[in-house]
């Protein structure tokens, strides 16, 4: 605004010089200065005019009339002028050569980390678990619970698992105590047998093992077994107690023998451990036995209900804060402030390891940078849509001065120049006219 005043009080001054300069020519008709004031001021008058009147016609019809041809250029030619604008943004300033060559120039892995290390670190891992949340408690734990289910299945399927269980059991006996295992294995077997409850159970199968020997057979053999059964019972040649009391007591000494880890049973027990063990890697019927088994597993089983139960309780106690009570219901619970403080402590340690692994950010730039010019080839054209769709909501009037506003100053520099210029100019012309040409015409 105080450009626009500058042109319009020039404007003003010459108006009023040129009157001044008029009453001076006839006052004082054969004064040099009158006659080059009139035209120093007559020039300036005629460029600020014309440079007003071209500044104006840009945006409006001067005086409201419309009829004056070639004026309000820039609302006349909205259309035209919106769809150059977006050719030129979307061709020439943000065209796929350049936005990929500055690309190319910027390291996206490192732009993104600073961004995010410039940020306070407890607002970075509270929006963290903000979006977190909010993406579990709209998620569809019933479709990405059989997602997962079928991926499970697949990849389980797909593995085969004998070799692996062979290592495995191998590193178990190499870096395992086996033999403290069977020990605490034959402790807990001793303290299982020791008590009366054993002689029953003895007892009780010595007598479904009699009455299946009597009751098998033809019913001459049948009633031959069942006399001779109780021929032998009569002469005390067959007690079931005395016989559930001798296995019994042979069953204790073999538990007390089995604590010696030098026992011929337990030393071939881990011989065939290893044995299993190699046998699980090179053995092809035991691998295809081990498959077989899978494949059983696999389709008996479901993992559906466990991983939607897992997914619920995961976010009932993420977005709820419920609670999840452990296994050990009297020892600990877990909490979402617990789960927050661990989640936040893995993101920190893991972020400060990624931040120094040279590797692993080359191949995310890459990653990134490929994806970037992925998503510039088939999404540019909306550069163009976006600048054109911005612009179409402009009226009219709201272009025109948007426009307007942006170029101003220059505009009424314009105005200023043109009386500045115009004033030199007829200067210029009365001095060459009558300073040079009219005394050489005299002279001649």
């Amino acid at each position: 605004m105080a450009m626009r005043k500058k042109a319009n009080l020039s404007l003003l001054l010459l108006a009023l010089l040129f009157v001044c300069a008029a009453c001076s020519v006839y006052v004082f008709p054969d004064q040099w200065w009158a006659r080059m004031l009139l035209y120093t001021t007559e020039a300036g008058l005629v460029g600020a005019l014309a440079d007003l009147f071209a500044v104006t016609v840009l945006f409006r019809h001067p005086f409201g009339w419309k009829w004056i041809p070639h004026t309000a250029i820039i609302p006349r030619n909205r259309d035209k002028l919106i769809e150059g604008v977006a050719q030129m943004v979307e061709q020439q300033l943000l065209s796929q050569d350049l936005l990929k060559e500055k690309v190319k120039q910027i390291s996206l892995v490192e732009a993104a980390i600073a961004w995010i290390d410039r940020r306070p670190a407890a607002a970075v891992a509270e929006q963290g678990w903000t979006l977190l949340s909010n993406l579990l408690a709209k998620l569809d734990l019933k479709g990405l619970s059989v997602l997962l289910d079928e991926q499970a299945r697949r990849g389980i399927s797909n593995i085969n698992l004998s070799p692996y269980a062979g290592k495995a059991l191998k590193w178990v006996m190499d870096n395992g105590d086996f033999q403290s295992w069977m020990s605490q294995l034959v402790e807990y077997a001793s303290s299982r047998v020791s008590g009366e409850e054993t002689k029953a159970v003895i007892r009780e199968m010595l007598a479904r093992e009699k009455e299946k020997y009597v009751n098998q057979g033809g019913v001459f053999s049948k009633w031959l077994k069942k006399m001779a059964v109780e021929i032998a019972e009569s002469a005390n040649a067959l007690n079931l107690d005395d016989a559930a009391n001798a296995l019994y007591d042979d069953l204790q000494k073999l538990l007390q023998d089995l604590r010696n880890p030098q026992h011929e049973l337990r030393v071939l027990v881990e011989k065939m451990m290893y044995q299993l063990a190699e046998h699980l890697q090179t053995r092809e019927d035991v691998v295809e036995a081990v498959n077989a088994w899978r494949d059983e597993v696999i389709g008996q089983i479901s993992l559906l209900p466990s991983i939607e139960a897992i997914l619920g309780n995961f976010r009932r106690l993420l977005t709820e804060d419920t609670g999840m009570q452990l296994a050990a219901a009297d020892r600990h619970s877990v909490n979402q402030s617990d789960l927050k403080q661990l989640i936040n402590r893995f993101i920190a340690s893991y972020w400060e390891w990624f931040k120094s692994d040279e590797e692993t950010k080359g191949w995310l730039e890459q990653y990134a940078q490929t994806f970037v010019r992925k998503i510039i080839e088939t999404e540019h054209a909306m550069i163009g849509v976006i600048v054109r769709t911005t612009l179409d909501r402009f009226t009219e009037q709201r272009l025109v001065h948007f426009i307007e506003s942006k170029v101003e100053t220059d505009l009424q520099r314009i105005r200023l120049n043109g009386a500045y210029i115009g004033a030199a100019l007829g200067a210029a012309f009365y001095i060459v006219l009558y300073g040079i040409y009219e005394p050489l015409l005299q002279l001649l």
